[in-house]
């Protein structure tokens, strides 16, 4: 099965935003100063995976008839200042297919899709040619008095691609599966391309941890890890009926980060077979040790977060509570060749991590990637982070700042900031990062006489 992996955020026009692009490695590291942008980017990226599963734009970013609320801001909060629309897009790789996806909404006085758009491979009718690239689904401008969108859907056949019309209040990306019954090569590399789009957004995991909802019992079935780690108890539980070495990983960080006394971790199980996890604590000498047994509920909220990190970095995707929603492969039609990858998305990475502890927390983002494929996109503000990450993440590095004349939010990928030879030969990249050195670069006029300099460039 091939995997269809995101590969490029586009903020085209998105709150702070404005032309701007994250790429997405396997690893990336996003930072910047408060007010930055940061979680803009962010917000971006789940607004695009939440329009994937095919709701309605008012529930999926209002949060009408949604369990987990608006996005933040909600809808009318996507658009940029002044502006009545907001507009996103990004890049899927699926093999060696590459789709580019492209959509812009309206927030005022209506809410709607004004421009959607696809490209990608494509196989002609007849002939069976393959096409790398090709319009595979564009919108027509839009019209107030029209009840949908007007959509040009590629025929693989010569002269105009015929129209359709669809529902202007949800993504065509997701109507197109069941708009198309996949009888010949040409729709069928259509509903490829949409597939892989959708898996790739909905793969996408924010994962937000909240301890003060992860201090009590749960059923034990409730095994699919959820966004706010509430059900971390039957989660972790089922993680070491399934995968006890990943389990053992989890136990041996806690133990490391919280307390070398810390033996393992066990479950107590209630009369209703709900479980809350505990730790099991070595007290006393060689002669009279004794374990003691702390509960959940009486945990940090700084351990509880880091549980619910790691049991997320070490879960396979069916153990995380992603909404795959339509599939080609569920309509019955046999087209489908992407899966899904998962993109665990953590903001604000090193809450509640003491700075010592920074380089094991990489080490297990590092060892998930080549275990279970989950791809992570991090923000944080730690040096400690950020020096632990120094010389094989550089590349991973994406720095967030405010352009001084537009005010409109930049992303620079770390490697490319003018000042950034200067940086490393004057100390650690940590500090120069959360001190503004490489972003106050951007900010003045370049000088790249220390990076010609580094580079041996008279």
């Amino acid at each position: 099965m091939i995997t269809a992996r995101l590969v490029e955020l586009r903020l085209t026009d998105f709150k702070s935003f404005h032309g701007s692009i994250l790429p997405l490695k396997d690893i990336t590291l996003l930072t910047g100063r408060n007010s930055s942008g940061k979680s803009n980017a962010l917000d971006g990226l789940e607004v695009l995976s939440r329009l994937a599963g095919g709701e309605d734009l008012a529930d999926a970013l209002d949060g009408r008839r949604r369990e987990g609320g608006a996005v933040r801001g909600g809808s009318r909060g996507c658009a940029p200042h002044g502006s009545d629309h907001f507009s996103l897009g990004c890049t899927v790789v699926s093999g060696k297919d590459s789709y580019t996806y492209d959509v812009a909404i309206q927030v005022s006085p209506d809410l709607r899709v004004i421009s959607e758009s696809l490209r990608g491979p494509t196989i002609t009718t007849k002939s069976g040619t393959r096409n790398n690239d090709t319009v595979i689904f564009q919108t027509k401008p839009t019209h107030n008095a029209l009840p949908g969108i007007e959509t040009e859907v590629y025929s693989g056949k010569r002269g105009v691609n015929p129209t359709q019309v669809f529902r202007d209040s949800r993504l065509v990306l997701t109507q197109i599966p069941l708009a198309l019954p996949g009888l010949n090569r040409t729709e069928k590399s259509i509903l490829q391309g949409a597939e892989a789009v959708a898996l790739a957004l909905r793969g996408t995991f924010h994962v937000d941890p909240l301890p003060h909802l992860m201090r009590s019992f749960v059923p034990g079935q409730d095994v699919a890890l959820r966004r706010t780690g509430e059900n971390l108890s039957a989660a972790l539980r089922s993680l070491e009926a399934n995968d006890p070495s990943a389990f053992a990983e989890i136990v041996e960080l806690t133990r490391k980060v919280a307390d070398d006394q810390i033996s393992g971790i066990s479950f107590a199980t209630s009369s209703l077979q709900d479980v809350m996890l505990q730790l099991e604590e070595t007290r006393g000498g060689t002669k009279n040790t004794s374990t003691e047994l702390t509960p959940a509920r009486e945990m940090s909220d700084g351990l509880l977060r880091i549980l619910g990190i790691a049991t997320t970095l070490k879960s396979a995707r069916s153990g995380l509570d992603i909404d795959s929603g339509l599939s080609v492969s569920t309509t019955g039609l046999e087209v489908s060749g992407s899966d899904s990858g998962v993109l665990i998305v953590i903001e604000e990475l090193e809450n509640g991590l003491h700075p010592s502890q920074a380089h094991r927390v990489l080490d297990l983002i590092r060892n998930s990637h080549s275990e279970t494929g989950a791809r992570v996109l991090a923000t944080t503000h730690s040096p400690a982070l950020l020096d632990a990450a120094e010389g094989t993440l550089n590349d991973s590095i994406i720095v967030c700042h405010r352009n001084p004349t537009t005010g409109y939010s930049q992303l620079t990928a770390l490697t490319e900031l003018p000042g950034y030879a200067r940086a490393l030969a004057e100390g650690t990249l940590g500090d120069a990062v959360t001190a503004g050195k490489l972003v106050d670069d951007v900010v003045a006029e370049p000088d790249y006489s220390d990076f010609q300099k580094f580079l041996g460039v008279s």
